[in-house]
């Protein structure tokens, strides 16, 4: 597995839509049985993209999703993980971003006190490199 891949904290996650068109979303990403995963909401149109087409790029990037130009993109393909997978991939990942995923749960539970459901770490989606 990749170096890069394994001590970065953002990674630029990539799908693809209907029309072939790529979106890219910065993720926090874990090493998952042989591959890489993150957590994130059921209903995200992510989900969406990967469950109508299974590949996916993971490339090193910042926060805000920038890629630098000499940062390798890897080639894969993403599969959905839910119930127990995905509460084991929410374990590493709280492991690996504690203070920061401490703030995303707390942010959570204040939209659902206010009627803004959310279902926060309820799917992961498990990356597998294909080059």
């Amino acid at each position: 597995m990749p170096a890069d891949l394994d001590a970065a904290k953002y990674v630029s996650f990539t799908t693809y839509k209907k029309d072939g068109n790529p979106v890219s979303l910065p993720v926090w990403v874990v090493p998952f049985e042989g591959g890489y995963a993150f957590t994130t909401d059921h209903d995200a149109f992510k989900v969406k993209r990967v469950r109508r087409d299974s590949r996916a790029t993971l490339a090193v990037c910042t926060f805000k999703g920038q890629v630098a130009p000499d940062a390798t993109v890897y080639q894969a393909t993403a599969e959905l993980l839910d119930g127990p997978d995905s509460k084991r991939v929410a374990d590493v990942v709280r492991k690996k971003y504690r203070v920061m995923y401490l703030a995303i749960i707390a942010q959570s539970a204040v939209k659902r006190i206010f009627g803004k459901a959310s279902h926060a770490a309820d799917t992961a989606i498990k990356v597998t490199l294909t080059k």
